[in-house]
Order: structure tokens, then C-alpha cells, then sequence
């Protein structure tokens, strides 16, 4: 069995069109974006025609999108930017939820430390969703901002974020939603949802790293982080990645193409999965996902240490040895031998959280390989 890559949450392969649509900018189109002569209006053509292809496919409007590096850049963007226009309102309150992924904690927690603004941690519930009711009440006249992520990156969960934008906005409070993993996997529709800011990235839909967005509702002002230039509308200093934008570009059109095609067969890897864990291991699999309302990508597990023995520490080490390769939560917080924060806040103790396996599947992963990831299991845990 040749090298097996399950762990799609983490990065997609970039898909041969987008490598092909890229290099023209790598080579005869260099231009700069920002240059007059003809190299440069190209490069600017591009830009522009891939901003709207963007926009439009998140129901934006053009001059609602911002390029940025990455999916962390776009959320600190977004979190910071609102935070340092907002300091002396006497706005310094700002509420998200227990288990965001560190773009978000990391950058809140900066705000506390160095700024003083005040952060409220909504815990999920046991399946995982942040309760609106808690959202709400938590919600008072010095709350700046709602940050709660679309999907989450280790579960997979899908939250309500149309509700929450609606609780917020109702409240006179700005939403933001990290939409990462979302893009591609669900119905994503920054006008229906209703929210001010959105990330989305370049790299979880199979186009190339370092190239990402910041959706920014119209008219909602913001500080920026970057200055040097008058890029993105002045509100980014710096030379476009105008090669990656033509990629990102490309990805989302192929997205658009392969959207319904995409959706069925994540749906049916995860339901194979599912079952044959199930039929292989019973009881003593522990789904730190739900099978419905969340990403059709992802599938969490754990196993119950007191129906199975296995090594936590060493699992994804001897999977990986034999040729698969998955995670056991964020890619960002890999190799810290700390469990997974997510799990944690979902009451599973720190062997099961450090034993969990995330299983993220792309477009070119097949039914065999998942057969050889069981078969692999097996020889790892065993049921006591």
C-alpha cells in the first residue's frame, strides 16, 4: 500500500489545474499589481477578476474582499483590526467560545493581556455546539464582538452562526466567524449568515499555501495591521502574491464545479468509516464528532480506555510508519504533547484526548485505503 494521506483538515493537495493556472504569473506574467506599464495592468487584471470570483462565490461583493497570507492573518486581521479601532469606545468586551482554534484564542488572548479587554469563554456542550441562550446572555453594553467559528477544525461540528450573527447584530455587537474548514463542505453564504467578518483559506480547498481572505462587510471599519503601501484598498501595505491569488482563483473554481460531487463522496468515505469502525471496535470507539450537522470531511475518535489498550502517545507515530498520515487535532498545535483543547472542553480525560485521531478525507482518498487504515487499527488497539 503506497502512502496514504488522510488528513485533508489539515492541508489538501494542490489539484494540477491550480499548479498549471499559477505558473504563468511565475514566469512571463510577473508583474507587479501595483506597476502602470503593461506587466503590471496584467497582473492587476487578474487580481481583480479573482477577487470577484471569490466574492462571488461566498456571496460578497468584490470590494468586501481582502487578500491576506493566511486563514491566522485573515482572523487576527479581522479580531485586532476591529479591537485597535475600537480602544478608547469603551468597547472592550468580546465573547467566542471555549474551543476556536488558537488564531482566534492566541489573538484574544493578546488583547487581554497587552489591551485589557475583557474575553467570556462560551463552553460547548457535550456534542460539541455552543449553545446560543449562553451566547446571548453573555452579551452586555461593552461587547465589541461575537467570535465563533462556522465548523470547528478538530470535530467538525457546524455551529449556527446565522443565529448568532442575528443575536449580535440585534445587539448592536460585530460577528466574526473563522469559516476555514467550511468552504467547499458546506452551503456558505456570507450574506445569508449575516456576519461582518469570515476567513477562508487557499490550501484546505486544494489550491497552494500562503494565500488566503478576509471578508469584510461592507462599511464595517477597521484598523489596519499592515502598513507600507495602499494595497487591497489600503487596508493591506504590500505587494500582492499574485501568482497564489491566480491559484486560489482556480481553486475556487473547481470547488464551484465539483461542489455537489465533492459533498457525496466525503459523505460516503465518512458513513464507510463510520460503519467499519463501529463493526471493528463497538463500544470501544468513542466519536468525539457528530455524524450529522457537521463537516462531511472529518471524523474524530477516540478509544475508551477501559475497554481497549493502546500506546496514546505513540498512535499517530505508528500509523504513520505504516504509511498513513493524520492528526490528532489542529495541525497548528501538533507535536506539543498537550491534548487536544477541543476534547478537553468536551469533558474526555487526557489520555482520551491525547489518543484521539482526526480523520479528514480529500477528493482523491478511496474506500481501500480506509480498508488498510482499519486493518492498521486493529493491530495497534486492542479490545481488552
Amino acid at each position: 500500500m503506497e502512502r496514504i494521506y488522510l488528513d485533508n483538515a489539515a492541508t489538501t493537495r494542490i489539484d494540477p489545474e491550480v499548479l498549471e493556472s499559477m505558473m504563468p504569473y511565475l514566469k512571463d506574467d510577473f508583474g507587479n499589481a501595483s506597476s502602470i506599464h503593461s506587466f503590471g495592468r496584467s497582473a492587476k487584471v487578474m487580481l481583480e477578476d479573482a477577487r470577484d470570483t471569490v466574492a462571488e462565490f461566498i456571496g460578497a461583493a468584490p470590494k468586501e474582499i481582502v487578500f491576506t497570507n493566511s486563514g491566522t492573518e485573515s482572523n487576527n486581521f479581522a479580531i485586532k483590526g476591529l479591537a485597535f479601532r475600537h480602544l478608547k469606545s469603551g468597547k472592550n468586551h468580546i465573547i467566542t467560545s471555549s474551543i476556536e482554534h488558537l488564531a482566534v484564542l492566541d489573538t484574544l488572548k493578546y488583547l487581554s493581556t497587552e489591551f485589557n479587554f475583557e474575553i467570556t469563554y462560551i463552553k460547548p456542550g457535550k456534542n460539541g455546539y455552543i449553545n446560543l441562550h449562553d451566547i446571548e446572555s453573555a452579551i452586555r453594553p461593552e461587547t465589541l464582538l461575537v467570535t465563533v467559528m462556522h465548523s470547528n477544525n478538530e470535530t467538525g461540528i457546524i455551529n449556527d452562526v446565522k443565529l448568532i450573527a442575528g443575536i449580535s447584530s440585534a445587539k448592536g455587537v460585530y460577528s466574526h466567524t473563522d469559516s476555514v474548514q467550511s468552504i467547499g463542505k458546506t452551503q456558505f453564504n456570507v450574506k445569508d449568515l449575516g456576519v461582518n467578518f469570515a476567513a477562508i483559506s487557499a490550501h484546505k480547498i486544494y489550491g497552494p499555501k500562503g494565500i488566503a481572505a478576509l471578508y469584510i462587510k461592507d462599511k464595517t471599519l477597521l484598523h489596519k495591521l499592515i502598513h507600507g503601501g495602499k494595497q487591497e484598498r489600503e487596508l493591506r501595505g504590500g505587494t500582492e502574491n499574485i501568482a497564489s491569488i491566480a491559484g486560489f482563483k482556480k481553486a475556487i473554481e473547481l470547488v464551484r464545479k465539483k461542489f455537489e460531487s465533492d459533498r457525496k463522496h466525503y459523505f460516503e468515505l465518512k458513513q464507510y468509516t463510520f460503519d467499519k469502525l463501529k463493526k471493528n471496535f463497538g463500544d470501544a470507539v468513542i466519536f468525539n464528532s457528530q455524524f450529522e450537522n457537521s463537516l462531511p470531511n472529518i471524523i474524530n475518535i477516540s478509544f475508551d480506555n477501559n475497554k481497549a489498550v493502546y500506546d496514546e502517545e505513540m498512535m499517530l507515530i505508528k500509523l504513520d510508519l505504516k504509511g498513513i498520515a493524520l492528526s490528532g487535532g489542529s495541525a497548528c498545535t501538533s507535536g506539543t504533547h498537550q491534548p487536544s483543547h477541543v476534547l478537553t472542553e468536551l469533558g474526555r480525560d487526557k489520555k482520551t484526548a491525547l489518543g484521539s485521531l482526526r480523520i479528514s478525507f480529500g477528493r482523491n482518498n478511496k474506500i481501500e485505503e480506509l480498508d488498510y487504515l482499519i486493518n492498521c487499527l486493529k493491530e495497534i488497539v486492542s479490545l481488552s
